[in-house]
């Protein structure tokens, strides 16, 4: 993955769809990230949910359960999750 690099555009841009302005959140530069004692490394989601320490602590709550090993092993909901995304014509 690329280094981040900080937002150079201008805060809200336009759906496509409907021209109305949509508001951007920027995502934690390498020092923000540091400063909270994240690794400089951590991606997209990481960087945006930063912005809201507390809301991301409970979505990790949330998420954790869903891809951790349980009745049905990580692995095979990782599989699942990729057959949904192809049955969906997602880009994988």
């Amino acid at each position: 993955m690329p280094p981040h690099e900080p937002a150079t555009h201008s805060t809200t841009h336009k759906d496509t769809m409907t021209d109305t302005p949509k508001p951007h959140l920027p995502l934690l530069t390498d020092d923000e990230l540091e400063t909270r004692g994240w690794p400089t490394d951590s991606g997209e989601l990481v960087r945006l949910f930063g912005q809201a320490p507390d809301v991301f602590k409970r979505w990790n709550e949330w998420y954790r359960p869903l891809i951790a090993d349980g009745a049905v092993s990580s692995r095979l909901k990782e599989i699942c999750r990729l057959r949904v995304a192809q049955l969906n014509d997602c880009a994988v």
